[in-house]
């Protein structure tokens, strides 16, 4: 270990971290159990190559066999070259498509064995450690809470509740809502949607291997696995115990914590942070301002503006620019983002106007890129504090460091790295083999500078969650599963659980000036003065309380 890095786990180990050894207690004194019913259609699905819910496939698919009559060497005319030039991009796509999804197929055969493997024990459990910003993590890779979909699907809480109150049979509802994408109506309608779908629920827990609809869910999988659980509510009516984990997520919750840290009025009601009667969605919001700019320019003669509108922009369109801007998202990744929107859609037929999804894509991550500094312009104003901070750090060859409201202190320490190159020999031939090296002793600016906001983003959710599980904890709530902004408990403990989270978060902002915090800090080890942070809005963080759809 490095000298650093020993010194750094002394300051560690004489710190007060008892929240976060509580939190990491409670979570591993979760017991689970295999859920059977969807072991069984996972392993028939598989053993039958249904690629549901992106399964990759089974097997590989077939090269392209080799169509001509005559060797390469011998085809000269240029039309045999270009149908010959053809067929090896074609071979070749279907190589690397095979080389690609092989590391998937291996994945999914091991976490369907472990669950075989698993699903003779009463209960087992898991072992849960933070990264260096306070996330948590399972040590396990294939069969946890925080895997893919049909991962998560295969294990399910050994002890259960039982279904009391109307309160508790909502969520149970809302979660399958959840699952299948109704997550953009009220909690009442979600509601309402499962009931309204009781006869696709009981056909699909009778015979899910014929029975087609819950494979169109967003999360096919955990929606498997809640039919399950529906299906016997139905059947039993108050008095079922549930054991199924139903899930409460942050509305893009890095942005959540990025207009609560600065009080941001208007990004704050677009994140839900203050009540609605319906849930605010800033996807749409981002899309619907993008539209008004496109349509002034298609209005003074843009073409590419005039195509752009005629093909569509929704939501989609803009979702995955939105939900990387915490987390340093540039104007290049948003066009990338856009192009892969595009392309999605076009794949499943939609006619395209362009041939080549270059220049919409770069003329829609303009209007995009500013139309989310419209919307949430804290989002960019903290995240360029948090850069300011990196660099002051940077340039002093100091590694930046904060302590999170749990009492955390989180080391961001991002080595400058370089590229070494060494020649050597391999059965007769040369070959030469590139690796990056730590350079131990030099602090890298732009790696710093870039990781600051997705790292102290990351360190204050990962607090929020910490803060939320001990107050879970300390009123009775005994089993979690938590993937980072999705907050999951029995569906009876979810109303609590609820109101709990919300406490948590607006407690922590109300009593941690966290900027203010971090200047204090860095001062604290470097020389030179950090500006004033930036100035906060009137956003009253205790409406939090009273909004629904905060986590939802």
């Amino acid at each position: 270990m490095r000298p650093e890095a020993r010194r750094y786990l002394g300051r560690l180990g004489k710190r007060d971290l008892s929240l976060e050894f509580k939190c990491l207690n409670a979570m591993q004194n979760t017991p689970w159990v295999i859920n059977t019913p969807v072991l069984e259609v996972l392993r028939w699905a598989w053993d039958n190559d249904q690629e549901i819910g992106g399964m990759p496939s089974k097997q590989n698919l077939e090269l392209p066999v080799y169509p001509f009559d005559k060797s390469p060497q011998d085809m000269t005319t240029a039309e045999e070259r270009e149908a010959l030039k053809a067929w090896s991009g074609r071979r070749a796509s279907v190589y690397d498509h095979n080389n690609r999804t092989m590391s998937k197929r291996i994945a999914h055969e091991r976490t369907i064995q472990l669950a075989e493997e698993y699903n003779k024990y009463d209960a087992f459990y898991f072992v849960w450690q933070n990264d260096f910003r306070g996330r948590k993590y399972t040590v396990e890779s294939f069969l946890s809470p925080q895997v893919a979909d049909w991962g998560k699907s295969l294990i399910t809480f050994a002890r259960g509740v039982e279904v009391e109150a109307d309160e508790d049979v909502d969520w149970l509802a809302i979660h399958g809502a959840n699952l299948f994408g109704v997550d953009k109506v009220s909690l009442d309608d979600r509601v309402l949607w499962a009931y309204m779908n009781e006869e696709n629920v009981v056909k699909t827990a009778e015979n899910p291997h014929d029975y087609d609809w819950w494979k169109e869910a967003d999360k096919p999988w955990q929606a498997l696995a809640w039919c399950f659980e529906w299906y016997g509510f139905l059947r039993e009516g108050k008095g079922f115990v549930t054991h199924l984990p139903v899930h409460a997520d942050g509305s893009c919750n890095g942005l959540q914590h990025l207009s609560a840290i600065l009080r941001d009025e208007r990004g704050g009601h677009a994140v839900n942070l203050t009540p609605s009667h319906q849930p605010q969605d800033i996807y749409t919001d981002v899309a619907l301002a993008t539209i008004e700019k496109v349509k002034q320019d298609a209005a003074a003669g843009d073409e590419l503006a005039k195509q752009c509108l005629e093909f569509g922009i929704d939501r989609k369109v803009t979702k995955r620019s939105v939900m990387i801007v915490p987390y340093s998202g540039t104007l290049m990744s948003c066009r990338e983002y856009i192009s892969e929107a595009l392309k999605e859609r076009i794949d499943k037929g939609q006619y395209d106007p362009w041939g080549n999804l270059f220049p919409p894509s770069k003329y829609l991550s303009t209007h995009v890129w500013s139309s989310i500094q419209d919307v949430i312009s804290s989002a960019s104003t903290v995240m360029d504090y948090l850069r300011q901070v990196g660099s002051h750090c940077a340039r002093q060859n100091k590694p930046m460091e904060w302590v999170t409201p749990t009492n955390l202190l989180v080391r961001q320490a991002y080595p400058q790295l370089s590229h070494r190159t060494i020649k050597t020999m391999i059965d007769g031939n040369v070959v030469k083999l590139s690796f990056q090296d730590y350079q131990q002793d030099t602090i890298d600016l732009n790696r710093t500078r870039n990781g600051s906001s997705p790292n102290f983003i990351h360190s204050m959710d990962a607090s929020a969650l910490t803060l939320t599980i001990d107050r879970c904890h300390d009123l009775g709530i005994e089993d979690f599963a938590m993937v980072h902004d999705s907050y999951g408990t029995h569906a009876p403990n979810m109303p609590a659980m609820s109101q709990l989270l919300r406490e948590a978060f607006v407690d922590m902002y109300e009593q941690h000036d966290v900027l203010m915090d971090l200047k204090n800090h860095v001062e604290s080890y470097t020389e030179g003065g950090l500006p004033e942070p930036p100035q906060q809005g009137s956003l009253n963080l205790s409406k939090v309380l009273e909004s629904k759809y905060f986590f939802a």
